[in-house]
């Protein structure tokens, strides 16, 4: 880490820090020779590959663009890697956004004009060059009133390999193939093009009109239905929708089409379509002939239609019932969003697929967007009979949120059109569970439990009961109930949960055979689910402790694995340290030293969630190697 009054390379004296994210620490320091302001930025995994970055940096140092900021250099400093950049004043649009400060429609259209001048320059450019994370936080209103889009921490080439992610300005494809690379598959991944830097444009000047969010879990509601903070005129709206276009084929190709719609904005008003249609009118009797020919065309292209919807569909079933959670979540978007489909998905069937799509969000952990998908999948069926696993799972869902209030509100629905269903019982159970009334929870669970023959209310009630026993620390009866549930249904929650209860007993009563159907519930869950870092932690723990034949060096091997793939945290780098001494390793003492800058890097409260016995380890092998203090 730097700090104030640092000199680095004779050149650039360290003010002080003045941001991070998930690309690296900023920088404000003063350049010594050209005697003006300049951003350092850490480049973080810098030392994966230094001359890939060296040569992403050269690519960016070429940008010559009035609107965007000059990268100077790329220097080397204590085994960190910086990008040197110019340092633009002013405010970004989320100071706009957040403070709610009004602009006029033409200030707007200035500022988006500028943004597709200066993308059609990066796309231009040779090599091509996308943004990749354009948000609100990297537009900066400079004090001559134009834009700066800054922060280039994720672009550099666009390959489609993501280094960070800005969820909500994200698109489609980019938050797809992050969903992927987190499971550690490069198969698959969709190529990133122009369209994506159009969509995360669209989304940013979407929140600044509306002042709503942006999401790309479905297409979002156009902006003329949205209550704008700021009054647009409708040709703006609508290049803002088509911007924003969930299916990239219908977003502006580049920003080039996008710029011309813009200078042309007139042509999309309702007026100038009627003048149109005026000028046409003596043409209709002409058209009628080439009509009549396109109804025998629109008949093949119906049955095309329904053929491709087939195949979407089944490919949506197929990655349902393999648990590819994060593929049938995105099947399921594209389903729900293309504009072919819509004849062919009646309410039911929409609902379906939100409240699948749901599931698949809630298994891995993902309550908000579980939440949005089960109340769409109530709302797909409004004024009809509406299921009540819909209601249940809604309500499950908030009260994972701590929304106890949301939850409430949802029950009392649920019981008012299913009196005797035991979604209400069970939802109730899980309420009082939220409570800490742990004898309320347990009766309500297990009377839902005995009026119910289906799997999925028997599943939940038996996860619950699981929790409870848990949270009583009898973990033996924790684990019976778990096993029970996941005998009605195999989800990552569920090995999730029987995997810990089995590490637990282990550590009580240092059996190997707990710590061996720990083992046998993550790897199930790692080889058929998406696994976090705590997963692969605990696998890696498990092959350790359970004294399988070969168990530390498999435990070695999956953790080098998955910090290859997936991670540059402290946590990752202690274990794969204690992993590697432990079968004497040649690494060992790299990984130590790793872990250590790492951790030198974290705040108190990061540092917190280390747990004790492992930085006690640490410590100790830190000595053991560098003969020092950790």
């Amino acid at each position: 880490m730097l700090y104030p009054g640092l000199i680095i390379d004779k050149t650039y004296q360290v003010c002080n820090e003045i941001g991070s994210g998930g690309m690296g620490v900023v920088y404000l320091a003063f350049h010594l020779r050209l005697n003006k302001y300049v951003v350092l930025k850490r480049l973080k995994n810098a030392e994966a590959d230094f001359s890939s970055l060296r040569n992403e940096v050269d690519v960016l140092k070429s940008l010559r663009h009035s609107l965007l900021p000059q990268v100077y250099d790329f220097i080397e400093f204590d085994r960190d890697l910086y990008a040197v950049i110019d340092y633009i004043e002013g405010y970004d649009l989320k100071y706009y956004i957040d403070n709610h400060i009004e602009v006029s429609e033409s200030q707007l259209i200035k500022w988006l004009s500028q943004l597709c001048q200066v993308l059609e320059y990066m796309h231009r450019h040779n090599p091509r060059v996308l943004h990749l994370d354009i948000k609100p936080a990297n537009i900066i209103i400079q004090t001559n009133g134009d834009i700066c889009l800054i922060d280039f921490g994720i672009s550099m080439l666009g390959n489609g390999r993501l280094r960070g992610l800005s969820y909500e300005y994200s698109s489609p494809e980019q938050n797809y193939n992050a969903s992927l690379l987190k499971q550690g598959c490069t198969d698959g991944l969709i190529e990133l093009d122009e369209r994506t830097d159009i969509y995360s444009l669209g989304a940013t000047f979407y929140e600044l009109i509306t002042g709503v969010k942006p999401s790309c879990l479905v297409q979002m509601e156009p902006v003329e239905q949205q209550y704008a903070q700021i009054a647009v005129s409708q040709p703006l709206a609508k290049i803002i929708d088509k911007a924003v276009s969930y299916q990239r084929e219908n977003r502006y190709s580049d920003a080039s089409e996008m710029l011309r719609a813009i200078e042309n904005m007139f042509k999309l008003s309702d007026k100038y379509k009627l003048y149109l249609l005026a000028q046409i009118a003596s043409s209709v009797l002409a058209c009628l002939l080439i009509i009549l020919g396109a109804v025998l065309i629109y008949d093949g292209t119906v049955e095309n239609i329904r053929i491709s919807f087939e195949r979407d569909y089944s490919a949506y079933i197929a990655a349902l019932q393999s648990n590819d959670n994060n593929t049938a979540i995105f099947r399921a978007k594209e389903l729900i969003n293309s504009s072919d489909y819509r004849s062919l998905i009646d309410a039911d069937l929409s609902a379906e697929i939100y409240h699948s799509m749901g599931d698949c969000y809630f298994d891995e952990g993902d309550y908000l967007n579980a939440s949005t998908c089960y109340e769409k999948a109530i709302s797909a069926l409004e004024g009809e009979e509406k299921a009540d696993i819909y209601y249940r799972d809604y309500a499950l869902s908030l009260i994972e949120q701590e929304h106890t209030a949301e939850a409430r509100t949802v029950l009392s629905k649920l019981t008012a059109a299913y009196p005797n269903s035991p979604s209400s019982t069970l939802v109730a159970a899980q309420l009082a569970f939220q409570d800490k009334d742990y004898s309320e929870a347990e009766s309500q669970a297990t009377q839902a439990l005995s009026a119910s023959t289906g799997s999925e209310h028997r599943y939940s009630a038996l996860m619950l009961l699981g929790d409870i026993a848990s949270q009583r620390g009898d973990d033996e009866t924790a684990v019976k109930n778990y096993t029970s549930a996941k005998e009605e249904k195999q989800t990552a929650r569920i090995f999730r949960k029987l995997g810990t209860a089995h590490l637990k007993l282990g550590a009580k009563d240092h059996s190997a055979n707990h710590y061996r159907e720990a083992l046998f519930a993550f790897r199930a869950l790692n080889e058929n689910f998406t696994a976090t870092e705590n997963d692969v932690f605990n696998l890696a723990q498990c092959y350790m402790l359970s004294g399988v034949p070969n168990g530390a060096e498999t435990a070695l091997e999956t953790l080098k694995s998955y910090v290859s793939e997936h991670s540059d945290s402290c946590r990752s780098y202690i274990m794969l340290a204690i992993a590697a001494d432990s079968v004497g390793d040649k690494n060992a003492g790299e990984y130590c030293r790793k872990a250590h800058t790492l951790y030198l890097g974290l705040s108190d409260e990061e540092r917190e969630k280390i747990d004790h016995e492992s930085l006690s380890h640490i410590k100790t092998l830190y000595s053991k190697y560098f003969g020092e203090e950790w």
